[in-house]
């Protein structure tokens, strides 16, 4: 008779057996959620790396969107700096063209006056030449030698020449001109002579300013002032663009004992936004060295203005102590109302 396990054995067997498939899933079970945790570790990681890469990509997106969009703005502004850049050189270039056709036009002007003034100075060589032939038929002891008729050939070319300018003066009196001021400046009064009333002395005239505005400048017909230095404010006879000054003296064959040290030697030339303006925009710093007659260019202008005020300072003059003469002072341009720069 085989020996079987009794009922109590086999119930330990059957627990132990429990045990052991109870340990075993726990340790299953504690496998697997370490398993879990790691790959939702993972997941988690990989959820924040492609979150990082997209927004890293964002971020290039709207970097490059940026950096589209300046490009875009400074090709706007290059074209509107090419479109601005056309225009202006569009317009200086027109400027110039205007320019050229009004300095074609005053050559064909200067060219016609010059062969008038030529054709008087050969008509007048003639009557010097016909008067000579007559001295000499009516008396060969007062017939003009070749020396005096070469002196009255210069002569009468330098008479020509003090009035060879060929261009509107608009610091002309006749022509609407007036002296404004002569600021601190001193009349010359010691060798004028006095004026009078019933025969008793009672003021001495003076030069007026005036005399430099006008075009007789005949000896002595001139604006002395006191010393060598002093100032003229014109206002001209309209709003000019200043292009060209010009300094008159009397030929030094006309100045006694051919002196010329009350002549103006070094100036300065300035416009003025108004009369009385404290400060002016120098235009130009000159020496008067060419008599009778100097025409000087405007030095600087760089705002291009257009100028009704017009103030001369006389700064030296060829000597003489005592007083300066200025026979006459001219402004040449271009007048506001009929030149079409738009300034």
């Amino acid at each position: 008779i085989c020996n079987s396990p009794s009922p109590n054995e086999n119930t330990a067997d059957s627990s132990q057996e429990l045990e052991q498939a109870k340990k075993e899933l726990e340790e299953l079970m504690e496998r697997l959620k370490v398993e879990n945790d790691k790959i939702l570790q993972e997941v988690k990681d990989w959820k924040a790396s492609k979150n990082q890469e997209k927004l890293a990509f964002e971020s290039a997106v709207k970097e490059s969107q940026s950096e589209v969009k300046e490009l875009g703005l400074q090709i706007n502004e290059g074209q509107e700096a090419i479109k601005a850049l056309s225009e202006e050189l569009l317009e200086k270039f027109q400027k110039l063209e205007n320019e050229n056709s009004a300095l074609r036009g005053r050559v064909d002007e200067l060219e016609n006056l010059l062969t008038t003034k030529v054709e008087n100075i050969v008509s007048e060589l003639g009557s010097i030449r016909e008067k000579m032939e007559t001295s000499v038929e009516e008396d060969e002891e007062t017939a003009l030698s070749p020396s005096s008729v070469q002196d009255l050939i210069d002569r009468s070319l330098k008479l020509y020449a003090a009035d060879e300018v060929a261009m509107p003066d608009y610091a002309l009196e006749s022509s609407g001109a007036v002296v404004f001021t002569i600021g601190d400046t001193e009349p010359y009064t010691k060798d004028t002579p006095w004026m009078g009333l019933f025969g008793i002395s009672i003021w001495r005239s003076c030069k007026t300013p005036r005399l430099a505005i006008q075009k007789e400048n005949s000896p002595g017909n001139c604006w002395s002032f006191a010393g060598d230095k002093g100032t003229l404010t014109i206002q001209l006879s309209a709003q000019v663009f200043p292009e060209y000054f010009t300094l008159d003296h009397i030929p030094l064959e006309l100045a006694p004992n051919n002196n010329a040290s009350s002549a103006p030697n070094h100036f300065r030339v300035l416009g003025l936004d108004y009369g009385n303006a404290p400060k002016g925009h120098v235009l130009g710093n000159y020496e008067f060295t060419q008599f009778p007659i100097q025409t000087f260019q405007v030095q600087q202008n760089p705002y291009e203005k257009y100028f009704r005020f017009i103030k001369v300072e006389i700064l030296s003059n060829y000597g003489n102590k005592d007083y300066t003469c200025l026979y006459r002072f001219r402004v040449h341009g271009r007048p506001y109302d009929t030149d079409t720069y738009n300034g």
